[in-house]
């Protein structure tokens, strides 16, 4: 079942996708917390180094996956996914500047397209194996 779950999060169904979902989601909970408090520097510089890390090993498991299951969005879906981590190594070129305590509106974007990604491509997806599921069982 797809739904909004506890916390706010996008539930797709796919428990190692949802997992990853939230852990994604609380690193950049932590990025954006220590921004507003105006702590850029080596603690956000690890922690977007820690969201580039995990964030790539999601999007190798979701696109394996969605090769598993011959997904027929999954070219543009790997497009999203190589988006969103020139999006991250953008900020993290930014932070290493100390531009990121001028500009908070960059982390504010890969938040945004973040939880974007999660409730519009991941949820299609989602939606879709689903259905695919229900045909099957008939």
């Amino acid at each position: 079942m797809n739904s909004i779950g506890q916390g706010g999060h996008t539930s797709l169904g796919v428990s190692l996708l949802d997992r990853d979902h939230n852990e994604l989601e609380e690193i950049l909970a932590e990025i954006r917390f220590r921004a507003e408090l105006g702590l850029a520097g080596p603690g956000i510089n690890a922690l977007l180094r820690k969201l580039a890390h995990r964030t790539r090993l999601h999007f190798a498991l979701e696109e394996e996956m969605m090769s598993a299951t011959r997904y027929p969005g999954m070219a543009v879906h790997r497009l999203q996914h190589q988006w969103l981590i020139d999006q991250i190594r953008f900020l993290a070129g930014r932070t290493a500047r100390k531009a990121l305590v001028n500009g908070p509106d960059s982390l504010n974007f890969l938040s945004e397209s973040h939880f974007n990604h999660v409730r519009i491509a991941d949820l299609h997806y989602g939606l879709w194996l689903e259905n695919r599921a229900a045909i099957r069982a008939c």
